[in-house]
């Protein structure tokens, strides 16, 4: 009889569904409550083919745990890493450690806050996060194992030990794992003492153990941490490295010949990478690429986030070039990218810790050369998907006019503009929905004019090139269809509520 793996590495369903594009795993860790979940579960968040016992698909964050611990000595027989819907063949009682990752514990994030302000209820991940918590409760009834907290939502529970205790979370694992999590799981397996945080901690100079299974939407890494300083950011202060293009490549690898054909290359900036502080390497960069391109298996590259400065530091050919490299051989593709403006206000980004963000320029230029950037990428053949902050300490209606009239300046570029309410790195309640004045509403149904009209046509188009099936497009379609009538609804809504 099975008693049990001794570790088991587990994530609620919206982190391990057979996602094919970065961009689907964004939209359903967009949706609140108020859709129906039937509907939504099991159009967005396909369950992944596979065995029964062990997950097909992870995050990456638990396939670094996962690669930390068995290059420590730990045997793939005692680590398993599961979905949810395993957990009940996987936890009993030989099982001394469940590992859990989660991205909204308590739905503190600026894109959670958002889509709760305006669509109500509370949003999927940390619902499904608190399920997933639920049935832990439960089947910890056969072991004595601990439940240890970890991912890249782990700091929402950080000063919420009370909370903690609720949810059943014996222990909070906070920052990059790998250096110390086999240490720290070691100790609970031996039911040593164990702070109840653990600081994770990585020292740049470790190497990051290449990855032991496929991750969800075929995620790898290039580059992890920033380092900017802004105070806004969770990883401020944490250092930018850039992994080995050998680890790079055997991450691709790993998710290749799990058969995932697209590939999202992960960074803080995707345009630092290679880089020595600020000063961009585009060489690298397009090295790095050219290598991945070369597999024979890759369909389709996407990426993630974007610095401003980072971008004006190529010149037009060089971001066609990587336009080129990241579509293949549907050269009339657009590559969407998440492209940090903040705000249009260099006066109020840099009063609010962003200067670095500026890379030495003039707080007055800062929305113009944000534009020219934004334009540069359109040219190239990118979709720039801006974010904004809003509800900032210090704000002004002169800094949200400022933005506004920005946004407006672009209404003709094929872009998205996602404005996002501030939400304190400590913890702290993000800015209520009720504090939002006619200006910010008026922003916000601004942006939205031009995601309403783009949004769903670059991802019509990132489908067809991911080679998702027609049936399964036709239907995301029109449930983001409804999903626009119901938006326009809520926001002029909400606009009128603020002006009365």
């Amino acid at each position: 009889m099975f008693h049990g793996f001794p570790i088991v590495l587990t994530a609620d369903r919206t982190l391990t569904a057979d996602y094919r594009l970065l961009f689907d795993g964004m939209l359903a860790a967009s949706q609140t409550t108020t859709a129906p979940p039937a509907l939504f579960a099991g159009l967005l968040m396909p369950r992944p083919r596979g065995a029964a016992d062990r997950a097909s698909l992870a995050p990456l964050g638990l396939r670094r745990v996962e690669a930390a611990l068995l290059a420590d000595g730990f045997t793939a027989e005692e680590v398993a890493v599961v979905r949810d819907d395993q957990l009940d063949y996987a936890i009993g009682p030989a099982t001394r450690v469940i590992g859990i990752s989660s991205g909204e514990p308590a739905g503190l994030g600026m894109n959670s806050s958002t889509m709760t302000a305006v669509a109500g209820g509370r949003i999927y991940p940390q619902a499904m996060f608190r399920r997933l918590m639920r049935k832990v409760r439960r089947l910890r009834r056969r072991t004595s194992a601990a439940v240890v907290l970890g991912g890249p939502g782990a700091w929402q529970l950080a000063g919420r030990p009370a909370e903690r205790k609720a949810l059943g979370i014996d222990h909070l694992l906070t920052g990059y794992a790998e250096e110390k999590v086999a240490a720290a799981f070691r100790r609970l397996v031996q039911k040593n003492p164990t702070p109840e945080v653990i600081e994770g901690g990585w020292h740049a100079a470790a190497p990051i153990p290449p990855i032991r299974g496929a991750t969800t939407m075929g995620a790898v890494e290039i580059s992890r941490g920033c380092g900017l300083g802004c105070s806004y950011c969770t990883i401020a202060r944490v250092p930018m490295v850039h992994l080995p293009p050998e680890t790079v490549i055997a991450d691709v690898d790993t998710n290749l010949s799990a058969g995932l054909h697209n590939v999202a290359v992960l960074s803080e900036d995707f345009f630092r990478y290679g880089a020595e502080g600020l000063n961009a390497r585009p060489d690298a960069l397009i090295s790095l690429l050219q290598r991945i391109r070369q597999l024979s298996r890759v369909r389709l590259i996407q990426l993630d986030h974007a610095n401003v400065s980072s971008v004006a530091q190529y010149d037009d050919r060089q971001l066609a070039a990587l336009h080129d490299l990241l579509v293949g051989r549907d050269l009339d593709r657009r590559v969407w990218v998440n492209l940090g403006v903040e705000t249009a206000s260099g006066d109020l980004l840099r009063k609010i810790g962003g200067a670095a963000k500026m890379h030495g320029r003039q707080a007055g230029d800062w929305g113009a050369f944000c534009a020219e950037q934004v334009r540069r990428l359109c040219r190239a053949g990118f979709f720039p998907m801006v974010s904004l902050m809003i509800g900032l300490p210090g704000e002004g209606d002169e800094h949200l006019v400022e933005t506004l009239d920005w946004v407006r300046s672009l209404s003709k570029e094929r872009i998205a503009v996602f404005p996002l309410l501030f939400a304190p790195v400590d913890g702290a309640a993000p800015i209520d929905r009720r504090r939002l004045r006619p200006l910010h509403w008026s922003l916000i149904r601004t942006c939205y004019r031009l995601n309403f009209r783009w949004v769903p046509w670059i991802y019509a188009d990132n489908q067809q090139a991911a080679g998702v099936p027609r049936f399964r497009r036709v239907a995301l379609q029109c449930l983001g269809r409804g999903q626009i009538l119901q938006w326009k609804f809520l926001l002029a809504w909400h606009a009128w509520r603020a002006r009365t």
